[in-house]
Parts: structure tokens; C-alpha cells; sequence
């Protein structure tokens, strides 16, 4: 595998950056400022490298318009929900764990510094930087211009010094404020250059597959999150999948794979509104269309990334139809790979094992039965057969996948409600 960490965490940022339905653009804005601001406060190359990655991502825990709304007020009466389970979704990344810290403590005020998160520690000052950043981007009127609005801009920044925000903290974005050059940055500097010049070298390491699988469960994590009925989705689908391919005789390094495109499969889910995601009713034929483009995003999103071209097919294509009636591409038998219908299998046996808002999860016998009536003809014979003549040990990976899941995010939830 030639591809970097590098590479895939630029590819990713950006994807979020841009394809995610409630943040498109304010992601890009925030770090370009918090870049400017790291700089002149001094931190070296890791820190800043940090406090990027932190600032390109520190919104994805906002999943709701009605959050989003809330988080263009200067000062953010409940920061929590979305800091923290911003923080959870990256936590299992261990070249992360300062990024999640920074995550969880962005909204923090300066004035509550030392009544810190005690299960987190001390407010690292990285995150203080993105407070300033975040808000600053806040402030801005994208309808105007931007060099226009520095002098008003700034003062409201500055008048929140000490309560608010970090006085050194302030004492940098009073410096950069200063240059045109951080303005017009913050309207125009790409992302993707932004991340090149600020990635530290740790970061400019070859993959192997326990990093990118250590990832890409991260990277599941963001989407699963996004509705308690999903919460252990992707992880049952990788897990499944591995399961069907072992019983395949697949490789090892191939089954490896699968387990990564099973945990990969839905990332496109980023550009779909979670009201369309946790919506108990029955969908409407416009909010039905908008779920299948999920597809097409986890191929455009993936598909930045050089090196994982099989990953990326498998993942993106578990909503091919042998009869040619699925989609992103409408593909038919001839072009469906077999790794493909072994997602496609192992993520229609996950949901339907999963309890959701309108039932509950289906017994093996209604499973299979569903199986055979209505998929057979859309992915093909030869992973139904294989399930079929290997039930009892599917079901139980797939349960322990999912039971594994939820108890994981119940101490999330725990631990946040100070349980």
C-alpha cells in the first residue's frame, strides 16, 4: 500500500469539509484562522499539526440543523453534545488522542479554566486557539466582504478577552488580524494546501492495514454515531463480511480488506440531513433519493484516496443489483464483483438484525427467509448459499458485533451523563 496517513487524513478532511450537508466550508475557514493564530502564539510543528486536524473536524458532532443553529451564536449556551461526541467519534485513533481532547474542549470558556473535565484533564491550549478561530468565522458575513469586516470582526473578539477567551490566545489574533493576508486566507486558502503545509512529518508514514483499519473504524465511528439505531452498523457489517470471506477461503490479507470496506461502506452517509437518517415515518420519494446518493458520496469521498482502489469498490458498491436496478452506476452480474455482494449480503444481514425505531431485529429463520424471497436475484447465489449453510455462526458474529457496539457508545453516553 504507497499511500500516507498523510494522504488519507487530507483526502478525508476535505471530503468533510465539503461534502458534509451542515458544515460545507466552515471547517476550511476555522482552520485557516487557527493556523495563522497557532503560528504567531508559536506552537511547533506537532502542536500546530494537531490544532489543523482539530479545526478541520471539530464540528462533526453537530448533526442537526437545529445544532447547527445553535453553534453560530458567539457563545454556545451547551456545547457538549456535539464537542463531545465530536471527541468519541476520533478517540479510537491513537495518533488522535490530542486531537480529540482539543475537540472536546473547543467550546471551553476561558473564565472556567480550572474546572476542567477531570476524566479529560487541563484545557489544552490548542483548543483555546480554536475557540478563536471557530468564533471567528462565526462573525463573519459571508455576503460581504471580508476586509470589511475585519475592524468589527475583531473587536468582537477582542471585547470577549479573559471571559470568553484566552487573553494570550487574544493577544495572537490581534497581531494576524492586523494582515490582510489572514482575511483573504480565510476567504480562499484551499484546504488541501492548508493541511500540506501544516501535517507534521509523524504523520508522512506509509499505511499498512492495522492503521488503516484502526481508521477506518474511526472514520465509521462519524457516521454510526449519527443515530442511536446505527450505532454499531458499520462495525457489524465489517465484521459480518470478514466472517462470510473466511468462510469463502479468501486470503487472510483479503479478508482483512473486506473488514475495512465493511467499516467504510456507508461514509457517504456525511452528505445525507440525520432527520432523513432517524426518521420514524415513511420516507418520502425525494427524502428515498436523497438516502441512495449515499453511495455515490462513499466513492467520491474514498475515492481520494490513492492506494485502497479495491476497498473503494467493494465499499461503494454494495448497492449494485445483479439485474442492473441498484446503484451509484446501475452496474449488472458481469461487473459485480463477488467481494461486492459479500458487503452487500453482510449489510443487509446486519440491519435486519438490528432493532430500529419502526421494529425490532428479525429471527434467523425471517432473515433468511427475506434473504432468499428478495436478494438472491439482486446479489447473486453464491454468498446467500454460503450464509445459509453457516447461519448459527453469521448470526452470532453479527450479534456480538453489534452487542460490542452499543455497550461501547452506553459508556460514551454513561460517562458524558456522569453515570
Amino acid at each position: 500500500m504507497k499511500t500516507t496517513l498523510k494522504e488519507l487524513i487530507t483526502s478525508f478532511t476535505k471530503s468533510i469539509d465539503v461534502y458534509n450537508y451542515l458544515l460545507k466550508n466552515h471547517h476550511r475557514r476555522a482552520a485557516v484562522a487557527a493556523y495563522h493564530i497557532g503560528k504567531e502564539f508559536g506552537l511547533d510543528d506537532d502542536d500546530l499539526s494537531d490544532l489543523i486536524i482539530a479545526a478541520s473536524l471539530h464540528d462533526i458532532g453537530a448533526l442537526t440543523v437545529a445544532e447547527r443553529d445553535q453553534l453560530i451564536q458567539m457563545d454556545v449556551k451547551n456545547p457538549f453534545p456535539h464537542s463531545s461526541l465530536g471527541s468519541y467519534m476520533l478517540e479510537s485513533f491513537e495518533l488522535f488522542q490530542k486531537v480529540s481532547k482539543i475537540i472536546y474542549y473547543h467550546h471551553w470558556r476561558y473564565e472556567n479554566d480550572s474546572t476542567w473535565a477531570p476524566m479529560m484533564g487541563e484545557v489544552p491550549i490548542e483548543a483555546y486557539i480554536l475557540h478563536v478561530a471557530d468564533r471567528t468565522d462565526i462573525l463573519i458575513d459571508p455576503k460581504q466582504s471580508i476586509l470589511l469586516q475585519r475592524e468589527a470582526v475583531t473587536e468582537g473578539i477582542r471585547q470577549c478577552s479573559g471571559t470568553l477567551f484566552h487573553p494570550k490566545v487574544i493577544d495572537s489574533f490581534l497581531t494576524v488580524a492586523m494582515k490582510d493576508s489572514f482575511w483573504l486566507d480565510i476567504d480562499n486558502l484551499d484546504l488541501e494546501d492548508l493541511l500540506e503545509l501544516s501535517i507534521a512529518k509523524r504523520y508522512e508514514i506509509t499505511m499498512t492495514l492495522d492503521l488503516l483499519e484502526q481508521l477506518a473504524f474511526t472514520l465509521s465511528k462519524i457516521i454510526d454515531s449519527r443515530s442511536e439505531f446505527t450505532i454499531s452498523h458499520s462495525f457489524g457489517v465489517s465484521q459480518v463480511a470478514f466472517a462470510i470471506a473466511e468462510l469463502m477461503g479468501y486470503p487472510p490479507e483479503k479478508c482483512r480488506k473486506i473488514r475495512i470496506a465493511g467499516l467504510l461502506h456507508d461514509i457517504g452517509k456525511i452528505a445525507i440531513p440525520t432527520e432523513i437518517i432517524e426518521k420514524r415515518g415513511s420516507l418520502t420519494e425525494t427524502e428515498r433519493t436523497g438516502i441512495r446518493t449515499h453511495a455515490y458520496f462513499t466513492s467520491l469521498i474514498l475515492n481520494h484516496m490513492t492506494g485502497l482502489e479495491e476497498i473503494v469498490d467493494w465499499a461503494s458498491g454494495h448497492h449494485e443489483n445483479h439485474d442492473g436496478s441498484g446503484y451509484p452506476k446501475n452496474l449488472t452480474a458481469n461487473s459485480i464483483t463477488e467481494e461486492m455482494d459479500v458487503i452487500a449480503y453482510a449489510d443487509i444481514y446486519t440491519a435486519l438484525s438490528e432493532d430500529r425505531p419502526y421494529r425490532n431485529g428479525l429471527s434467523q429463520e425471517e432473515l433468511l427467509k427475506i434473504l432468499h424471497d428478495d436478494f438472491i436475484v439482486k446479489h447473486g447465489e453464491t454468498v446467500y448459499n454460503v450464509i445459509r449453510d453457516h447461519q448459527a455462526y453469521v448470526d452470532s458474529v453479527c450479534k456480538k458485533a453489534v452487542q460490542e457496539g452499543c455497550e461501547r457508545f452506553r459508556v460514551y453516553s454513561d460517562e458524558n451523563r456522569g453515570v
